[in-house]
């Protein structure tokens, strides 16, 4: 537990587990990479399965660990906030350190279809609970836009292939390592993150609603700021889509099949906050195709208010 680690120990923490976040990064986008010119797959089908499944396990382990425990509101308030972040911050952070490109495919078709998945999940949640049949069919509708996906991005590759280097158990090593280093990396950050906090007197619902909730979409900043740099927009773009139907359909899907899930009326604002981001990267993609780095300072931006704006409704319930 968190109180019971000291200063010096939490220092640690924070340090290898933002190196393990880095060398992880680094590891899945090369070894998706690799994998994706070996079996003509193009980067952005492996950037919204593998990549995404990956960058999406700590919000799933965190998500299911709370369920079990009977805290289900836990659930579906990690999967809202973390599609708010991925949107906002991580795209927005990627997008100030490389401008993203977005290709006519991703912005007609892959981003309208998170859209329609995101609509459905918040009708969904309109009623405050999430049964096990809604999450059977969530987690079904996640088969379905798996195998669609790989279907369309089959024909996906048209640019010439760069020479592959290497061997395919090598890259498969990477993609896995990558996959590890990213949860173990996020667990040891928080783990730091919310003990200096602790120590330093910041109230729990503070740390609970903005570092524990920043800390599981780190592995989604980790992995979207390295493709970013590495110049792979569609890696980078594939991840935040993926990463938010993964958390829609699989982590939402999968803990309401353990538990049904419910929520309090007070995180309304947050899942309607979800969707009102999701509306405008999609009304966003549909006029530009590239995401610039004033636009991803405008996503900050709004991220950071939306953050302010929870800090605010915590201190003032308190």
């Amino acid at each position: 537990m968190p109180e019971t680690i000291g200063v010096p120990l939490a220092i640690v923490l924070l340090v290898v587990g933002l190196a393990m976040l880095v060398v992880g990064a680094d590891a899945l986008v090369r070894g998706a990479a690799a994998l994706a010119r070996r079996i003509w797959i193009s980067e952005f089908v492996v950037g919204v399965t593998v990549v995404a499944f990956g960058t999406s396990a700590p919000e799933l382990f965190a998500s299911g660990g709370a369920v079990l425990q009977g805290q289900t509101e836990i659930a579906i308030g990690n999967v809202v906030g973390s599609n708010i972040a991925n949107i906002l911050l991580i795209l927005g952070a990627g997008a100030v350190m490389m401008p993203i490109a977005m290709h006519r495919s991703v912005r007609r078709v892959e981003i309208p279809i998170m859209a329609g998945i995101t609509l459905a999940a918040w009708v969904m949640l309109l009623d405050e609970q999430v049964t096990r049949f809604e999450g059977l069919l969530l987690v079904l509708g996640l088969v379905v836009y798996i195998y669609s996906v790989v279907l369309r991005g089959k024909i996906d590759v048209t640019e010439e292939l760069p020479e592959i280097t290497g061997t395919a158990m090598r890259d498969a090593l990477l993609l896995i390592g990558g996959m590890i280093g990213l949860a173990i990396g996020a667990r040891a950050l928080v783990l730091g993150a919310v003990a200096v906090a602790e120590k330093a007197g910041v109230p729990s619902g503070i740390i609970g609603a903005t570092v524990i909730a920043f800390g599981t979409s780190l592995p989604e900043l980790a992995a979207t700021a390295r493709a970013a740099t590495a110049r792979k927009s569609d890696i980078a773009v594939g991840n935040i889509i993926g990463s938010n139907v993964f958390n829609l359909l699989c982590v939402m899907g999968i803990c309401a099949l353990i538990k049904p899930l419910s929520m309090p009326g007070a995180m309304t604002i947050h899942l309607h906050t979800m969707g009102a981001v999701t509306l405008a990267l999609v009304v966003y993609a549909l006029i530009r195709g590239l995401i610039g780095r004033v636009t991803g300072v405008i996503f900050l931006t709004g991220y950071l208010a939306y953050v302010g704006y929870l800090v605010y409704t915590i201190l003032a319930a308190g």
